[in-house]
């Protein structure tokens, strides 16, 4: 999956709505991959997409929750932000809705 970007040591970028179970996995391998330890943070960007897989989620909580990894998450659809505070993960993924510049 070429939508799926890291950038320095913690930050990772994704482009468009994430399809399928494959994508998900190509995503926990990325954020495998950077090795954070206790304490780090990881900035995550989901960029051009109105929805979030449940189990990209669940994974999420679980680097949360379980390997105390700070999340970041920024997101540039409304509804998507809308989605992720109705489900009161707001400030437990210190999320942030940042409109795009680029219109869809």
């Amino acid at each position: 999956m070429d939508r799926i970007n890291q950038i320095g040591r913690h930050r990772i970028e994704i482009y468009g709505t994430i399809r399928d179970m494959n994508e998900i996995a190509q995503i926990r391998n990325k954020i495998d991959g950077l090795g954070l330890k206790e304490g780090e943070r990881l900035d995550l960007s989901i960029l051009g997409s109105f929805s979030m897989p449940s189990s990209l989620i669940g994974y999420l909580l679980k680097l949360v929750e379980q390997q105390k990894i700070e999340i970041s998450l920024t997101v540039d659809d409304e509804m998507l932000a809308e989605l992720l505070e109705d489900l009161s993960l707001k400030k437990i993924f210190n999320l942030r809705y940042e409109p795009s510049a680029v219109p869809a």
